[in-house]
């Protein structure tokens, strides 16, 4: 442990805990993915910060420095990014082995590196983002799967109900055409059933014409001859033989004519 803490540069040490500061945030910090750091304020930073790290408050220098341990510097609008591959963002979350075994390997440009374990320990956070990343997929595309198999279960359940109001509508279609020739059917047979009751009116009320015509010719002519024999049979002088009352033989008479 202590072997791999002295091979560490005392520059990228004493930069790292720069950025580790709290207090200076507003000067210079890590950026939001931690892959690189900022400076907002390069006079805040000569005056205010690099005498606390360093034996010197030369800006300058500082750069300079950067630059001799590979560090690259990249154009932004809020200030200086300077970034580097084994130096990023993560004493708080990974171990300080594992992350000073990454500084470790950030060397001067005239020093020669170690290409066999240097290879493995800068590769090694990569390896575990695309692993932690390939796990991330993994669950994502088993949402995915479970989603796809749910949206299929309920297009099923759809399908099934849209076939089951299709029959409905066509079954209601079809009793809509049958109530309605059954309707039609109907109205036809009142027609029909009105035309005989007028017909049968008509045939009816002809015949009762028919019929009342010679009873009331016949009742008139017995009447006639009831009265003659009246007149001439009954020399009662009290019957008044002008008058239209019949005995009780005419009635008997009549009644017995409509027989």
């Amino acid at each position: 442990m202590n072997n791999i803490k002295t091979s560490i540069p005392t520059f990228i040490l004493k930069t790292y805990q720069m950025l580790e500061d709290q207090k200076s945030t507003n000067v210079i910090s890590w950026t939001s993915q931690g892959t690189a750091f900022i400076v907002y304020n390069q006079v805040l930073l000569e005056k205010e910060v690099l005498q606390n790290f360093f034996k010197h408050s030369n800006y300058s220098s500082f750069v300079r420095q950067l630059n001799l341990y590979n560090f690259k510097k990249v154009k932004s609008n809020e200030g200086q990014i300077f970034k580097h591959k084994c130096f990023r963002k993560g004493m708080k979350q990974y171990q300080i082995f594992k992350l000073r075994s990454m500084l470790q390997f950030i060397k001067r440009k005239n020093q020669d590196d170690p290409q066999v374990g240097s290879n493995t320990l800068v590769q090694e956070e990569p390896i575990i983002h695309i692993k932690e990343e390939q796990n991330l997929f993994k669950e994502c595309a088993i949402d995915i799967k479970e989603t796809n198999n749910k949206l299929k279960e309920d297009m099923k359940l759809l399908q099934e109900t849209s076939s089951y109001l299709i029959d409905q509508m066509q079954n209601l279609n079809h009793t809509q055409q049958f109530v309605y020739n059954q309707s039609v059917d109907i109205e036809v047979k009142f027609k029909q059933v009105g035309q005989m009751l007028h017909a049968i009116n008509e045939e009816l009320r002809q015949e009762m014409q028919d019929k009342s015509e010679p009873i009331t010719n016949k009742f008139l002519d017995k009447k006639e001859d009831c009265f003659q024999e009246s007149k001439v049979g009954s020399p009662n002088p009290y019957v008044d033989y002008n008058s239209t009352a019949l005995n009780p033989l005419d009635y008997e008479y009549f009644i017995d004519s409509f027989l």
